[in-house]
């Protein structure tokens, strides 16, 4: 997915849920809010990296706070809440 679209997609759909919620549709305005959750982790984040006693080191998700396991990098995305991971090194 093109991260600039998608950047572009969450921007319209805040403005729509604001103008939704100002004409009094709070249904409309909630369903903009869950489409604009979804996009959010459609853009990839780099986990977090911890280290947590001896010759432990495990990675986090920065969304969910969730433990991704050492087999887990080789996945695009965290089993527990689906957000897009970037594994790229910095």
């Amino acid at each position: 997915m093109d991260e600039k679209k998608v950047k572009e997609a969450i921007e319209d759909f805040k403005e729509l849920s604001i103008q939704m919620r100002e004409r009094g549709f709070s249904g409309a305005s909630k369903h903009c809010d869950l489409a604009i959750e979804a996009l959010e982790k459609q853009l990839a984040i780099k986990p977090k990296e911890v280290v947590g006693g001896i010759y432990r080191e495990f990675y986090e998700c920065k969304n969910c706070g969730s433990e991704i396991e050492p087999l887990d990098i080789y996945e695009d995305y965290c089993k527990w809440c689906g957000q897009r991971l970037d594994w790229t090194e910095s």
